[in-house]
């Protein structure tokens, strides 16, 4: 079994500690504030709302400003996704 060391519990070292764990190693997070995920748990605020349950062109249509920036992103990796992850 391989250790891994991960510097910082934010959002992507978390995804990072919770990859390498599926894949059988041995994961340390270190995090020098008191809370791992502290920004993550105000997202939606402080709902820790993480996407919506709807449809693409729903999801953008409610977007305030430059919808087209998460189109690709959204629908390579989908809402259902999103939740079918976590």
């Amino acid at each position: 079994m391989s250790k891994v060391i991960i510097i910082g519990g934010g959002a992507a070292g978390l995804m990072a500690a919770y990859a390498s764990a599926n894949n059988g190693q041995d994961v340390t997070v270190l995090e020098r504030n008191e809370r791992p995920a502290r920004k993550v748990m105000i997202t939606g605020k402080g709902r820790c709302n993480l996407t919506n349950h709807c449809d693409l062109n729903e999801f953008l249509s409610n977007v305030p400003t430059n919808p087209r920036f998460l189109y690709a992103a959204l629908s390579r990796f989908s809402t259902a996704d999103t939740m079918d992850l976590f």
